[in-house]
């Protein structure tokens, strides 16, 4: 690991907590996000909008680099700015494993059934088409691929737990439909080690155990924070934007198997359940 060095393309949420454990292990990180600019850490620009010229990153970026990450989203026009961009300069370099966090919404809708690596990709929404685009050229390219599937984030700062406590959240109810979901800290175990353990082309589900309604987690947040939890909606009544209703059109259950069997992962959090008792404790230690 002394020889591994890591560049974090779009460094965010997620980026941010993979950076936290690899300095834990003396893993020099660089990062790059739209400003260049993240107080401690080796970061450069990385812009792409639109209406102006790409922003690069500089050769500095890549030096000794041997793992990229890109937690990129396709831009407006549905195109990978990595894929756009850097693909071939990547290329270039002598990489032993590269990492694209892409969207479980490229099952599209499997009406509540399981899902996983092996289940075909039948993506509905336009956000979920791009990223089956994204994930094809990153596979077909020369890069040390491995694409990891993830289903709704959720981390300190970042939960069921802060919409209560804003007294945002809206408990929607329509019986029978699941979400699966993932806790930021099993997806920086996930990848990393992915890193220790390069298999090119993979696909990973990164899921935990629990599907459940989303009026479940709502009721455990309110539990833990002893209030009580916001009136329930019918989904039929709710009033939601196009996006939020997008996602509500799909309903399946991801199975997150394959991490555990090829990369001998165990949850830190098995379940909503797990995921938010830790992040209260972390809040209130």
């Amino acid at each position: 690991m002394t020889d591994m060095k890591v560049l974090i393309l779009g460094c965010g949420y997620t980026g941010l907590r993979l950076v936290d454990r690899l300095t834990q292990d003396n893993i020099r990180v660089h990062v790059t996000n739209r400003s260049g600019d993240i107080p401690g850490l080796s970061a450069f620009p990385f812009a792409h909008d639109l209406d102006t010229d790409p922003v690069l990153p500089p050769a500095a970026a890549y030096e000794g680099v041997t793992h990229v990450l890109s937690s990129i989203p396709p831009d407006q026009q549905g195109n990978d700015p990595v894929a756009v961009h850097l693909l071939s300069t990547l290329e270039k370099l002598p990489l032993q494993w590269f990492g694209y966090l892409s969207t479980t919404g490229v099952y599209g809708d499997s009406q509540g059934a399981w899902v996983d690596e092996e289940s075909s990709v039948q993506p509905q929404s336009v956000r979920s088409q791009n990223r089956v685009h994204a994930e094809t050229q990153f596979l077909q390219s020369a890069l040390p691929t491995h694409i990891f599937r993830l289903p709704g984030i959720y981390g300190p700062g970042r939960s069921i737990l802060d919409r209560l406590e804003k007294g945002t959240a809206r408990n929607i109810f329509k019986p029978g439909h699941v979400f699966s979901r993932i806790h930021v800290d099993d997806i920086v175990q996930t990848v990393y080690q992915s890193m220790l353990n390069p298999q090119p082309g993979s696909i990973y589900n990164v899921a935990d155990d629990l599907p459940s309604e989303p009026s479940t987690l709502i009721e455990e947040g309110s539990r833990l924070l002893g209030i009580q939890p916001p009136a329930v909606v019918a989904y039929e009544d709710a009033q939601m934007s196009p996006m939020a209703h997008s996602f509500w059109q799909e309903c399946r259950r991801v199975s997150n198997s394959k991490i555990k069997t090829d990369l001998g992962i165990q949850l830190l959090h098995p379940s909503y359940r797990e995921g938010l008792q830790s992040i209260l404790n972390m809040e209130t230690s």
